[in-house]
C-alpha cells in the first residue's frame, strides 16, 4: 500500500472538507502538450527512464505498485500495463506469475521494455500503441489496469479512464497515478530532472495535474468505483474497480 494520505469517498466528506468544485479543478490544465511531443520526448528518454526505474527508490516504488495490484488481482489476471514505459511495472508482475500486456505509444520504450524482458526471460509481452485511441483489448476481458504516470499526458482523460472500463471484466480493478502540483520533484539531485519537472510546473498546459479530489471523481464519472485514494509527494493514485 503506498504510504500517502486516504482521501475521502463521499461527496459529504468531500463537502465537509472545505472543498468547493471550483477548487476541485483547479489542478488540472485544460489541455496538454500535443501527443507527438510526448512521443518524441519519451523516445529520447528511453535510456534515461530505464537507469531511473533501476534506482533503489524508484525499484522499491515499483515493487510496492506491483503488489498493491497484486492484493486485489489473483494471477494470471490478465493484466494491462498502459503506458508501460520501460517495462519495469509489467516485469514486476510478470515475475509474479501475471499474463501481461505492457502498451506504450514510444517505440523506443518498447523496445527497451522487450530488450529488458529478454535479457531477464521474463515472459511478458509489449506492443507500440498510442493509449489516447481504443484499446486493443476486448470487452470484459482484462483482470487488472496500471496506469502509472501516462494520464496527464492525454488530451481526453475520460475517454481513456471510459476504455479501460470496458475492457475490464466484472470485478477487475485499476490502479492509476497521476501527477500532483508540488515541490518534491523539482528538488531531484539530477539537474535534467529537476528542468523537466520546472518546465512541467511552470508551462501552463504542457500536462494536466490530478489532486485527491480530481482523480477519484474522474474515475468515478466512468462507471468505476474507487476503493482507494492516495496522496503522496508528487503524485495521487486510485484503487478502482468495474
Amino acid at each position: 500500500m503506498p504510504f500517502g494520505v486516504i482521501c475521502p469517498l463521499t461527496t459529504s466528506s468531500r463537502i465537509a472538507s472545505g472543498t468547493t468544485a471550483g477548487s476541485r479543478t483547479r489542478s488540472v490544465a485544460a489541455m496538454p502538450a500535443p501527443r507527438w511531443f510526448f512521443r518524441f520526448m519519451y523516445d529520447r528518454e528511453s535510456a534515461a527512464w530505464e537507469r531511473r526505474r533501476d534506482e533503489p527508490e524508484h525499484g522499491e516504488l515499483v515493487e510496492r505498485t506491483a503488489d498493491e495490484l497484486a492484493n486485489v488481482v489473483a494471477p494470471p489476471g490478465p493484466v494491462a500495463d498502459l503506458g508501460c514505459g520501460p517495462g519495469a511495472h509489467a516485469l514486476a508482475l510478470a515475475r509474479r506469475g501475471y499474463d501481461v500486456v505492457g502498451v506504450d505509444g514510444s517505440p523506443r520504450m518498447v523496445e527497451v521494455a522487450r530488450t529488458r524482458a529478454a535479457r531477464d526471460e521474463v515472459d511478458a509481452t509489449f506492443d507500440v500503441h498510442d493509449v489516447s485511441a481504443p484499446l486493443r483489448f476486448a470487452d470484459a476481458s482484462l483482470g487488472g489496469v496500471l496506469a502509472i504516470l501516462v494520464l496527464q499526458h492525454l488530451p481526453h482523460p475520460a475517454a481513456f479512464i471510459a476504455e479501460i472500463r470496458r475492457c475490464l471484466r466484472p470485478g477487475g480493478h485499476l490502479l492509476i497515478t497521476a501527477p500532483a502540483r508540488d515541490s518534491t520533484s523539482l528538488t531531484s539531485q539530477n539537474l535534467y530532472w529537476r528542468l523537466r519537472a520546472a518546465c512541467y510546473h511552470l508551462v501552463p498546459g504542457v500536462v494536466r495535474f490530478y489532486d485527491t479530489n480530481s482523480l477519484p471523481r474522474l474515475v468515478e464519472d466512468q462507471g468505476l468505483t474507487v476503493v482507494e485514494c492516495n496522496g503522496e509527494p508528487g503524485r495521487v493514485s486510485v484503487l478502482a474497480h468495474a
